[in-house]
């Protein structure tokens, strides 16, 4: 029953993480949805239920680079990753990109893994990816209008809610959250019979982030969705001090309360993490909006 309710606890994670996703990045601010994309809602539940915290958490630090290194490409290459023909249905579109996407990310990161020991540490891929966040930013960052309109008009939580309700209750919203939740189960039972490091990649997967800009893909205009890639690197250096914290704190914890606990830390940190990011990604927007328009 215990592993029953992680399971449905991962699935309805994965799902709302998915939801969000897509919304912020359609309707609320892409800067925002591109951090989000690597958010470690599933790398914390595969920590909390590895044999060994802290291996799981090794063996994602270098997978998430992988991660924010395939999203920033994917959303680069739109039209040409993989290449296909206009006519094609936007569902079909949606599919085959992810097939590739995840083929490609399961090469990288299963690379990563495979030659985990003689990669550097948290604290070199942290340093890394912050710099290479950093370059990104200087060369390619963009100003759209209607991004910069989104910011300067802000909704209630109510109004949020209403639009996202909205936006994922249509034939075709519906269809991409239970393709969503097909994929998330397999996902999810492959995970149960490997050990701790491959476990810690397969947690590792971007499928929330990887969903939702398939769908964005599908539904935006090109310039717009480009947006997004503008902060995609940033979430990796977000997700490697998260997952450094939180292996740590799962490995002093004992007893019979030690899934609770580990729950509680889980949703403590995500809550951190995420008020962190909604607070400075739009502070950096605004001062590398300003920058780009000198």
């Amino acid at each position: 029953m215990a592993a029953l309710a992680l399971a449905l606890l991962k699935l309805a994670l994965g799902v709302a993480a998915f939801g969000l996703l897509g919304y912020l990045g359609r309707f609320h601010d892409k800067r925002i949805a591109g951090v989000l994309l690597t958010f470690p809602i599933l790398n914390g539940i595969g920590i909390l239920t590895g044999a060994d915290p802290l291996a799981v958490a090794n063996s994602i630090y270098a997978v998430v680079v992988v991660n924010g290194l395939l999203l920033f490409t994917v959303i680069a290459g739109i039209g040409v990753l993989p290449p296909l023909p206009r006519h094609l249905p936007e569902n079909a579109r949606l599919a085959a990109r992810l097939i590739v996407w995840t083929l490609i990310w399961a090469v990288g990161a299963g690379a990563a893994v495979t030659w985990r020991d003689s990669l550097p540490g948290p604290a070199v891929l942290f340093a890394f990816q912050c710099a290479l966040a950093a370059m990104v930013a200087a060369l390619w960052w963009r100003a759209p209008q209607r991004h910069e309109a989104a910011r300067t008009a802000p909704m209630s939580l109510a109004a949020h809610t209403r639009a996202l309700t909205r936006f994922w209750s249509s034939p075709s919203g519906l269809w991409r959250l239970a393709l969503f939740t097909v994929c998330c189960v397999a996902l999810l039972a492959v995970a149960t019979v490997w050990e701790s490091k491959w476990v810690g990649m397969v947690s590792a997967l971007p499928l929330p982030g990887l969903f939702a800009i398939a769908t964005l893909s599908v539904i935006e205009e090109r310039r717009e969705f480009a947006v997004i890639g503008d902060s995609v690197l940033f979430g990796p250096a977000f997700v490697i001090a998260f997952n450094f914290v939180y292996a740590h704190i799962v490995v002093r914890l004992s007893g019979p309360a030690h899934t609770i606990a580990g729950i509680a830390a889980l949703v403590v940190l995500l809550a951190i993490n995420a008020a962190l990011i909604f607070w400075i990604v739009p502070r950096i927007s605004a001062y590398l909006d300003a920058r780009r328009k000198a």
